[in-house]
């Protein structure tokens, strides 16, 4: 009994969300004045709620230090297939932020459109408690049902304008696509548990601890074990086969190349408010379980071929992401290409986390990287809403010339998320990349960072390319961007900018000392002379056992 209760509040925050779902979901009912009222405090509700939710996910891990340590000390519920750690819990109070701020953006919208309904809250809360479940999931099938529930809100979100039919054919190509995408990652899990469960049985591995064969913490130790015994099972073509499917459910979630094709397309038609919740909380879940997934993999004895594919998926999503958004004039379009580039650099942090010499400062940065985007990118958005009137919003890029001449301080934010989002000083997205190119750097990977930086550089195009169109171009006559009525869509964006614009300048809590660049140059310098001067074992010797994961997401 204590051991279910402990397990219930190690979960508390995604347990909070779905109750407080369920609780939005009946104020809505009934018509009539009263039922207006309780409509319009919704909002208000949910967002309280949410902030509640967030101090639960920090305070779960008491006697935890803040600055984040992937998995130490983790504690493993419901048969190992949940973990409780500061890592978890961090992604969870980023979820709860990316919840706040879409749901504090659409008071407006929703009620210019004729579409405020309770639903829309409960929706919104429902999809985020699937990404919670995600950044807590230490199994598979956990990962799995939470992408379910995070997926299928989000496909009704997508639709959620009725009327439109850029938002009918917005949900219904996310659907497809997504059911695909989630059929794919069944699969694979499917193929995984019989490669790992077969690799197990064969070679007589004993299991330290119960758990199912899908299982992050057992996959790691039949890798370890199977490779020590010369049969090594990321080499097993079943095994490689599910992890290459699970590849393609999470790369679609995270919007990574070559699996990003309906990006474009479905932020375009959703309505803003969920466009703006969906390039973060889909993000933020997919990666969640990528940097779980893979700190297993990577850190297991012939994991090359893992490094290799995944290696080339961050320089495409990069490459691709970037160029393509180039030669958008739609500017949802071009913040979804640019989401598209954004999940190739946190490729790059999963990446590096591999590396067991790089791995905590690696997971530091990704989680770093995903706060920051949460602000400067959900704020794009909040700017797009708060400058539309009457129902109507300006999402061509050429509506935005003189901007700053008919509304200063709106200009003003938008410059700020486009300079973070280029990653240009003082704003927080030049620290974030930083940090993520850095830890690449550290784990050996400098061909990459040059990469990432290179086509950063094209990125920096596009972004300066709004800034002065808001400042040097005159004002169309097309556009009226007189006094508008911003609602709650005003204020997150000046909160968005004013956190951007803190965590450009200021000490984070969310990441340790950086490295001095000779501390990298001579940490890689030495790994690669240990690798090459390493001493013949003599015969007979017994050989060193691989790297442990412990303190890794879900140890």
């Amino acid at each position: 009994m204590n051991e279910t209760l402990d397990g219930i509040k190690a979960i508390a925050a995604p347990l909070i969300t779905m109750v407080l779902g369920m609780i939005v979901l009946m104020m809505d009912l009934g018509s009539g004045p009263e039922a207006v009222r309780r409509r319009r405090s919704l909002p208000t509700i949910s967002i309280v709620g949410l902030v509640m939710t967030g101090i639960v996910a920090l305070v779960s891990n008491v006697g935890r230090q803040l600055m984040v340590q992937p998995g130490q000390e983790a504690a493993a519920f419901f048969g190992r297939g949940m973990v409780a750690d500061v890592f978890g819990s961090v992604f969870c109070v980023v979820l709860c932020i990316v919840a706040g701020l879409a749901i504090a953006m659409s008071d407006r919208y929703l009620e210019e459109r004729g579409i405020n309904h309770g639903e829309f809250y409960a929706l919104v809360l429902f999809s985020t408690a699937g990404a919670m479940l995600m950044a807590q999931a230490n199994d598979l099938v956990n990962v799995f049902v939470g992408l379910e529930v995070l997926s299928v809100a989000l496909y009704i979100l997508c639709g959620f304008a009725r009327r439109d039919r850029r938002s009918e054919e917005s949900a219904v190509k996310y659907f497809l696509l997504g059911s695909f995408a989630s059929g794919f990652l069944l699969f694979g899990t499917a193929l995984i548990y019989g490669a790992v469960g077969l690799s197990a049985r064969t070679l007589g591995i004993n299991l330290g601890f119960p758990g199912s064969f899908t299982n992050f913490e057992v996959i790691g130790q039949v890798l370890r074990e199977s490779a020590q015994q010369g049969q090594p099972l990321a080499s097993s073509s079943l095994f490689v086969t599910g992890v290459a499917l699970l590849m393609v459910g999470l790369g679609f979630k995270a919007s990574v190349v070559p699996f990003h094709t309906y990006a474009p397309d479905v932020y375009e038609g959703a309505p803003t408010p969920v466009t703006a919740f969906m390039s973060a909380g889909a993000k933020i879940g997919a990666f969640a379980a990528f940097v779980r997934l893979f700190h297993t993999l990577l850190n297991a004895e012939s994991a090359e071929p893992f490094r290799i594919v995944l290696w080339g998926l961050a320089a495409a999503t990069m490459i691709v992401g970037n160029v393509l958004a180039v030669r958008q004039t739609n500017i949802k379009r071009m913040l979804a290409y640019s989401s598209i580039a954004h999940a190739g650099y946190i490729l790059v942090g999963v990446l590096a986390s591999g590396v067991r010499e790089a791995y905590q400062y690696a997971h530091q940065a990704v989680l770093f990287y995903l706060f920051v985007y949460t602000f400067m990118n959900l704020g794009a958005f909040a700017l797009v809403i708060w400058l539309g009137r009457n129902g109507e919003e300006y999402t061509r890029i050429s509506d935005y010339s003189g901007l700053a001449r008919k509304q200063p301080l709106a200009a003003l934010a938008m410059s700020i998320f486009m300079l973070s989002l280029a990653g240009i000083p003082p704003a927080a997205g030049f620290l974030g990349k930083l940090y993520l190119f850095m830890s690449a750097v550290q784990a050996g990977e400098a061909l990459l960072a040059g990469i990432g930086l290179v086509v950063s550089a094209i990125g920096v195009f596009y972004y300066l390319n709004l800034i002065v169109r808001m400042y040097f171009y005159e004002p169309s006559d097309a556009v009226d961007f007189g006094v508008v009525r911003g609602g709650g869509a005003r204020w997150a964006a000046l909160l968005a900018a004013a956190v951007t614009l803190i965590f450009g300048l200021l000490p984070n809590p969310l990441i340790g000392p950086r490295p001095a660049d000779e501390d990298v140059v001579d940490t890689v310098r030495d790994l690669r002379l240990r690798d090459r001067t390493r001493t013949p074992r003599p015969e007979g010797t017994p050989p060193t056992p691989a790297p442990t994961t412990e303190g890794a997401p879900g140890s």
